[in-house]
């Protein structure tokens, strides 16, 4: 994404190119309890109760689109009825009017509001589904809006209990850059559910959204999480937030297994045509008979060269470039683990469901081995980021351990229904 950016404006000098700061303090029925407003100022601002921190905005040059985000703090004992973002001179994009909104503490009801009613004005308004919003916690929320201008004062608003606290923010300040919460995503096989978690294994999700067929491998990029269903015959789609579920974005795979992503294309292991397909990230021009592989290919990964696949029956890992020429059934021999795959800019890395482990290799698929990562419990998935590799435990969990192999936690995210493919955020 390309930054958009600036140079700060004084609060003077916003006054003198014709802003008109506008401080809400009455009308908002708040009797009995108390209210706080503030002019535009800084990229922090906060009361008795909430706490609000612009973290900036960022446009995409792809579509226009730009994301504005705050943190929210409530400091208070009462939970947050509501957090609204104020839109007034823009175009709402996301969330949908009427959507979910999945937050680190739970899912918020999305309204799209008008200048009557609550909070009173053109927002985006949050309300939480839980009353777990309480007692210095916090929680980012973003929003995307297009005919974006940023000499824009936008007001925010808040309130727990009878505490209302209302504050302008000029966005045009330099406030630094909205950085997504980058998250592992994983599904739930008993459950027909996909799960979430932060990095840090905290603020666990095991129902981030459901889906009809049970699934197998998944991968992600920055907007989506993608999974194969061989149940269904299909490759499924859903926003990384859990909304938009297609189950259906390709369909006509025999028997969907693995799928890998990278800038370009959506890629799938079948393993009754012993093929690997290829779409484009809009699920246009389908070629299901991209590589013929081997016997039974089950995960497969892309990186910026190649692609890797498990052949089952063969016992090996197989690679090809890019464009599907120079296939090697046999680029690594077996005896090879026959589920998760996942490479990195250093190594291949393979999950050996049948002994329990984690099996590394160069990329050139030199210095083999077997027994990187022992002590497994029924491994299937498999992903890596620039500090861990994660693995899809069939048992009940997920497990994380250092790109060393050091640090190993067989349980870094306990109590999950049957996991098996898992994806990872990019970076």
């Amino acid at each position: 994404m390309k930054h958009t950016r600036i140079l700060p404006l004084t609060l003077r000098s916003a006054m003198q190119a014709g802003l008109f700061l506008i401080a809400l303090v009455t009308g908002l029925g708040l009797m009995p309890g108390w209210q706080s407003t503030s002019a535009a100022q800084g990229c922090q601002q906060g009361g008795a109760c909430f706490v609000f921190e612009s973290q900036g905005y960022i446009t995409s040059p792809s579509n226009g689109q730009t994301t504005i985000a705050f943190r929210v703090t409530n400091k208070c004992r009462n939970p947050a009825s509501y957090v609204a973002i104020g839109t007034v001179g823009f175009t709402r994009v996301a969330p949908a009017d009427g959507s979910s909104y999945n937050g680190d503490l739970g899912l918020y009801d999305v309204a799209w509001t008008r200048a009557g009613g609550t909070p009173g004005f053109e927002s985006v308004k949050f309300t939480p589904t839980l009353k777990n919003f309480a007692n210095s916690v916090a929680e980012v929320f973003s929003i995307s809006v297009s005919n974006f201008n940023p000499a824009t004062v936008v007001t925010v608003r808040a309130k727990a209990g009878s505490a209302q606290e209302t504050y302008n923010f000029l966005l045009s300040q330099i406030c630094g850059t909205p950085t997504p919460t980058r998250r592992i995503y994983w599904t739930n096989i008993l459950t027909k559910t996909v799960g979430r978690a932060n990095l840090n294994g905290q603020n666990v999700n095991q129902n981030l959204f459901g889906m009809a067929h049970p699934s197998a491998g998944m991968a992600s990029d920055a907007r989506h999480v993608y999974w194969a269903s061989n149940q269904n015959q299909t490759i499924g789609r859903a926003d990384v937030d859990g909304q938009n579920v297609n189950e259906n974005f390709i369909t006509g795979v025999p028997y969907a297994w693995w799928v890998a992503v990278d800038n370009n294309y959506i890629y799938w292991t079948d393993a009754v045509t012993n093929t690997i397909g290829r779409a484009d990230l809009d699920g246009q021009n389908v070629n299901q008979n991209f590589i013929t592989t081997g016997f039974g290919p089950m995960s497969l990964a892309v990186d910026s060269s190649h692609i890797y696949w498990t052949n089952s029956n063969l016992g090996s890992i197989g690679r090809a470039d890019l464009d599907g020429q120079n296939v090697n059934q046999s680029f690594i021999a077996g005896p090879i683990g026959l589920y998760g795959l996942t490479v990195d800019s250093s190594h291949i890395y393979w999950a050996d469901v049948g002994y329990n482990r984690i099996g590394r290799a160069d990329l050139d698929g030199q210095n083999v081995n077997l027994t990187f990562i022992s002590g497994c419990e029924q491994p299937r998935g498999l992903a890596v980021d620039r500090s861990h590799v994660y693995w899809a435990n069939d048992g009940n969990s997920i497990g994380r351990a250092d790109l060393d192999g050091q640090n190993v936690n067989q349980h870094f995210v306990p109590n999950c229904p049957s996991p098996f493919g898992i994806a990872v955020d990019p970076e």
